[in-house]
This record gives structure tokens, sequence and C-alpha cells, in this order.
């Protein structure tokens, strides 16, 4: 019988981030799920999964914008787990302006929590995937970016496109680093997703996205979902150092 896979997913409380936790946890994956603000409606996903099949779910607070709050999670999880097989980087912040309304403040706050926060908790959990690797378990970093990152923000701030950019060099730099240790770093880049954050748009605003992606339709988390735990899982295990679009075809386009 395979080990039960030991899964981290920050951003958990809504969205991808809570359709990923789902769908690890019908597979019977032990969980670490994070959130920024909503206590209570993490909590509500940590029970969920655990009806669904999660072997168990831990829950804590998580600030991707101080170092010493990225510390004190990967400090629980090696008191408690002492070695983790996937990280999935989905915590982010994402706010709809115009570039000429991008304060100083907002630029800072976007690029710390999406791009830096997604570097120093990748560097910190490196040991605990070393120590899956070394027993024998598969280990992986799977980062979301986004299609922003890619073409640059049409519908996001310049803060976003650019914060999701530097998570797709992040993605290719651990890769590089880290291939010959067993740990494999892939991201994925999804397209217009119905999610809390796009139902921000104006109404217009969504029917001419969709009518741009050629599948003619914004994605679902759950779609986003399947493939971080493809990539989360020794189904990919001779893929790394790749980003894959999950867009209804719209970078194809």
């Amino acid at each position: 019988m395979p080990p039960v896979p030991r899964v981290l997913i920050t951003g958990a409380s809504g969205g991808i981030g809570e359709a990923t936790a789902k769908a690890f946890a019908a597979r019977g994956a032990s969980l670490w799920i994070t959130y920024a603000r909503n206590q209570e409606k993490t909590d509500r996903v940590a029970e969920a999964c655990l009806a669904s099949g999660a072997s168990e779910v831990n829950v804590s607070p998580l600030d991707l914008r101080r170092p010493e709050s990225i510390e004190s999670l990967i400090e629980a999880v090696a008191t408690k787990w002492g070695s983790l097989d996937t990280l999935i980087n989905n915590g982010s912040v994402c706010v709809y302006v115009r570039m000429e309304d991008i304060s100083l403040d907002l630029w800072d706050e976007t690029l710390e929590t999406n791009a830096r926060g997604t570097f120093l908790i990748s560097r910190g959990a490196l040991g605990l995937l070393r120590v899956s690797v070394s027993s024998g378990r598969d280990a992986s970093i799977v980062n979301v970016s986004s299609i922003a990152g890619q073409i640059g923000g049409v519908t996001t701030s310049f803060a976003y496109a650019a914060s999701k950019g530097a998570i797709l060099a992040l993605t290719r730099s651990f890769a590089r680093q880290v291939a010959a240790e067993g740990i494999r770093v892939n991201a994925v880049a999804p397209g217009p997703i119905d999610t809390p954050i796009t139902e921000q748009l104006a109404d217009n605003e969504r029917i001419r996205l969709a009518a741009n992606v050629p599948l003619g339709r914004f994605g679902t988390a759950e779609e986003v979902a399947e493939m971080c735990v493809f990539l989360g899982s020794p189904s990919s295990g001779f893929t790394t150092g790749a980003t894959f679009d999950v867009n209804g075809g719209l970078l194809m386009a």
C-alpha cells in the first residue's frame, strides 16, 4: 500500500486552494492548510476534507509577508510530520486596479506576498521535502501562477502580473537547483477561473473575457485543482521546471 501523502496548501480558505485541498482529501491525503484572514471558513474547508476522506487536516494562519509567520508554519509541520511530500503555493493577493492607481504600498504588498512569500516558503520547506526523498517518497512543489504572468495583466493589476511572472521564474530556478536531489518543481498558470477573485469583475467584463477564451467559458477551481494534484503526485514523476496552462486555450489564441 502506498504511503499517505503529506500535503501543505497555502491559501486554502476558498477558490483554487479550497478545491485543491478537497481534491487531495478525496485521495486520502494528510493535509495542512493555511489561511490569511478567514479561519472560520478554513475550518469549514477542513471539516469537508475530513468528511471526504482526508487522513487528517491541520489548519494554521499564515501571513506570507512576514518571514517569521512562514518560519513558524514550517516548524509546526516539522514537529508534527517530520517531512513533507507536496507543497502547493497558492496563497496570494489580487486587487483589480488601473496602472495609474497602483500605490507603492499595494505594489509592495502584492510582490511581497505573491513572489517573496513563494520564495521564502519554498526555500523553508526544502529540508522537509529532502526527508521525504531520503525515505523513498515523491517530493514536489507546485506553484500557482497565472496567465497574467505570461501575457501581462489584462484585467488584473501590473503588480499582480509582475508577481505571477516572478513565480514562473522562481519555478524554473528552484527546479534547476533541486532536480539532482529528486525534488520536482512545477507551476500551474490558470486563465479566467470562476473564483471569489473573478467575481469582483463587472458582468460585461466577464462576458468579454469568456468570449476571448477558445473554449468559450471560465474554468472551474476544480479543473485547476486536478492539475495541482497531478503535479503533486508520483504520476508526474518525470516532470519538472514546467508550466501547465489551464486557460481554455486563451494563451494559444
